[in-house]
């Protein structure tokens, strides 16, 4: 028989505030994966009394350790950014490695970064812009600004690709996000109308794509 990488403590979900601060402990300590991760943002964010950031690590690594999606994803973050431990840029790649596995969209986003500037292990250009098109797709908009500049600028994998970069950055612009104005509006003078419009359909099949 095949078993679950995990199993759900058996412990009443509570109804107030209060009451769920001790399910999650309850829970945590009979094993749930779900309430350690939980109870780990509990004492790090201080909800119980005093931040304890030492004490949610300690529930975060028991929660990732038996594969709990989120967990992986925080530990990536914390070794990323340097939070509580060390900073360690490649660990954080192998956490989100994990979690990205698991269809985390902000771990492939992340894990795109670490893979395109080579932070904690060698350039992966290709990877990365597949993982933040994965990223795109389930609704991290900050991916299109990635790609766009990405296919703006040449790498050593890849060349530059200025219609290609166009098109991500109308995408951002078509959920808002401001940043993409300026390199958008730079390629948009740069183009031909005909690239331009070509920029334009190759959005357009992405939406699609997105809705089909």
């Amino acid at each position: 028989m095949v078993l679950p990488p995990y199993a759900a403590a058996q412990v009443p979900v509570p109804d107030g505030y209060s009451e769920a601060m001790g399910w999650y402990r309850k829970a945590a300590e009979a094993g749930d994966p779900k309430a350690m991760f939980y109870l780990g943002l509990t004492l790090e964010q201080g909800l119980q009394g005093e931040v304890q950031p030492e004490k949610a690590l300690e529930w975060y690594r028991k929660s990732a350790a038996v594969g709990y999606a989120l967990a992986e994803f925080k530990m990536g973050l914390l070794y990323q950014f340097g939070h509580v431990v060390e900073r360690d840029a490649a660990l954080a790649r192998a956490w989100y490695e994990k979690a990205a596995g698991q269809d985390v969209p902000d771990a492939k986003f992340n894990l795109a970064y670490l893979l395109e500037i080579g932070e904690g292990g060698p350039v992966d250009v290709d990877r990365a812009v597949q993982l933040y098109k994965e990223a795109a797709q389930a609704g991290v908009s900050e991916a299109y600004v990635n790609l766009g500049n990405l296919f703006a600028r040449p790498t050593r994998e890849k060349g530059q690709d200025m219609v290609e970069a166009l098109k991500w950055l109308m995408l951002a612009q078509s959920r808002g996000l401001k940043e993409a104005d300026t390199l958008a509006a730079q390629l948009r003078e740069m183009l031909s109308p005909v690239q331009v419009r070509d920029a334009e359909a190759r959005a357009r099949r992405w939406l699609e794509g997105l809705s089909g």
